[in-house]
């Protein structure tokens, strides 16, 4: 039967290939992973090197002034590496003086005087990607760290062509490059964005970036926070009233741990465990897990509503008890568990949306009139996974926190540095409040899955809080519904964790009535694009070894197999 009406439809292939895959937020990015694995480096190897490549083509979302977290998958492996953004020691409560406006940044924290905890030297946090990379490469690298860096600098000294995602983004952020003269001077001549008439292509070096980087390959991690490079940085930052001193940086130590675990539907799920949202991820399968069958079709409004359900709990626990495990205790095991899982699931109503809880309980419910929209995007994040023949699997993601994060580029380093304090309340007294030395509350959930039929799934994307609902859903599409990967992130989906819901329209005037009939707050998006939902990057490998990738059909992602 035709339609009645016309649809738009955007669709991508999949990628497929044998003895490795690379998915990234950038063709270039994804191609440089790929040469890695065809010269003989493992998954890590390929995952350090397109985070390295993707930091300079995609400057605003990630990169070395940023952090984040990978986990790392393989016969008889499986654990965490940990590189968050920390707060320099100079970030005290009295340095973020509240001004009186709620609901301000990603997180809806009450607002700071001239946002000094979103743009600025004192948003500025230790970034933990140099650390976490070397650390990476140091326990699963086989190739050189040398040759892994330096297709990056080639990047950066070379330039690279600008997408038209690329040009759409860098106009929508060019109000940073007006407020930070290092930013303008580096990406936007002029304070205007690169302009492009279709036909036209242009392109951007880094050169100051590529000399950076060009250390690092040549000097290693040590370079960057106990070298020439920590020393510009911290001078930076005593001069112009920032946070983070060179002690700061010789301090920072990326981490090591095996991941948080639960099981999906029999496979194993493996994500970071507390400070970053893989507690959050955890508790949503398990209760979702509990609350709908696998044999439900993907558009059954049973199904939906129990989704939401799901979500709405898990961010309920999130917003009450997550923090920073080094400076407050929480119930961690607990809210990771089957049995409270199943408590949670019996609060279900499958008739209306649970209540709004108390502020106390969940920030995230506050003044529901507001739009994110408003705010500075938090969509400045990148996620890749690489895999190779042997079956090692890394799924990786790494942010800069806000759009260009703190929109600094320190010295002349060439370094977009990340937003990291907006990580924290700026409120004292409660469980994220600001303190020196420590680690936000962040929306981070790089996951790998690991099926008994041998499937094994690496997922993760960028787009802030949206994150672990995307996370959530795609696992599902896999595992409920038998999608291959460019299937499984191209497939309708649904965000629970702002006070409304959004929906899809691809779902059908219908169910979103019926949603609406049982009392969500649904809110459908003129298009299904990364403004919406989270931004996905996925890897697949089926049970007899083939490997699949999918991205984000809204944005210039990539991926490339070998």
């Amino acid at each position: 039967m035709s339609d009645l009406r016309t649809r738009l439809t955007i669709e991508k292939s999949e990628a497929r290939g044998r003895r490795g895959m690379v998915a990234t937020k950038h063709e270039a990015a994804s191609a440089v992973g790929v040469d890695v694995l065809a010269a003989g480096g493992s998954a890590v190897d390929a995952a350090v090197a397109a985070a390295l490549a993707v930091g300079v083509v995609e400057p605003w979302s990630s990169g070395i002034g940023g952090g984040g977290y990978a986990v790392v998958s393989g016969p008889y492996l499986a654990e965490v590496v940990a590189f968050p953004m920390r707060s320099g020691s100079g970030a005290t409560p009295d340095r973020y003086p509240r001004d009186g406006r709620s609901n301000v940044s990603a997180f809806l924290w009450e607002g700071v005087v001239d946002d000094a905890n979103i743009h600025g030297y004192r948003a500025m946090g230790v970034p933990g990607a140099v650390a976490g990379l070397g650390l990476l490469h140091e326990r699963h690298g086989r190739l050189p760290w040398r040759d892994l860096v330096l297709p990056a600098v080639e990047l950066a000294r070379e330039g690279f062509e600008l997408s038209w995602f690329d040009l759409m983004y860098m106009e929508g952020t060019a109000a940073a490059a007006r407020r930070h003269p290092e930013l303008q001077r580096n990406f936007y001549p002029n304070g205007e964005a690169p302009q492009s008439d279709h036909m036209e292509r242009i392109r951007i070096t880094q050169p100051e970036l590529a000399a950076t980087l060009e250390v690092l390959a040549t000097d290693g991690v040590e370079a960057f926070y106990r070298g020439d490079i920590a020393a510009a940085i911290a001078e930076a930052c005593a001069a112009n009233d920032g946070v983070i001193e060179r002690a700061d940086l010789a301090a920072y130590r990326a981490s090591v741990s095996p991941p948080l675990t639960t099981t999906y539907r029999g496979a194993e799920v493996l994500t970071p465990g507390p400070g970053c949202a893989g507690p959050t991820t955890v508790e949503t399968l398990n209760i979702y897990e509990r609350a709908a069958s696998a044999g439900m079709a993907h558009d059954d409004v049973e199904r939906l509503h129990a989704y939401l359900w799901s979500s709405r709990l898990a961010f309920a626990d999130r917003f009450h008890f997550m923090t920073d495990p080094e400076r407050a205790d929480a119930p961690w095991d607990a809210l990771a568990s089957k049995d409270y899982a199943a408590t949670r699931a019996a609060q279900i109503d499958t008739e209306a949306p649970p209540p709004i809880p108390d502020a106390g309980d969940a920030w995230a419910y506050l003044d529901p009139a507001r739009a994110l929209e408003r705010q500075k995007s938090e969509t400045s994040t990148t996620h890749l996974c690489t895999a190779d023949a042997d079956g090692m699997l890394v799924s990786l993601t790494n942010t800069l926190g806000g759009a260009w994060g703190s929109e600094v580029v320190p010295g002349e380093t060439g370094i977009a540095w990340n937003n990291g304090m907006f990580w924290f309340d700026p409120v004292p007294g409660r469980p994220n409040s600001v303190a020196p030395n420590r680690t936000g509350l962040n929306n981070m959930t790089p996951t790998i899955v690991r099926a008994p039929d041998g499937r094994t799934l690496a997922v993760g994307a960028s787009g802030g809080r949206r994150i672990t609902n995307c996370l959530t859903q795609l696992i599902a599409h896999v595992f409920d519904f038998g999608m291959g990967a460019q299937d499984a992130v191209a497939a309708p989906r649904l965000d629970a964790s702002t006070p409304w819901v959004t929906v899809d329209p691809r779902f059908g005037d219908e169910t979103i009535a019926t949603l609406r009939s049982r009392g969500w707050d649904v809110r459908v998006p003129i298009y299904p694009g990364r403004t919406a939902f989270a931004s996905p990057a996925i890897i697949l490998r089926d049970a007899d070894g083939g490997l699949g990738a999918g991205v984000d059909v809204f944005h210039s992602a990539s991926a490339q197999g070998l």
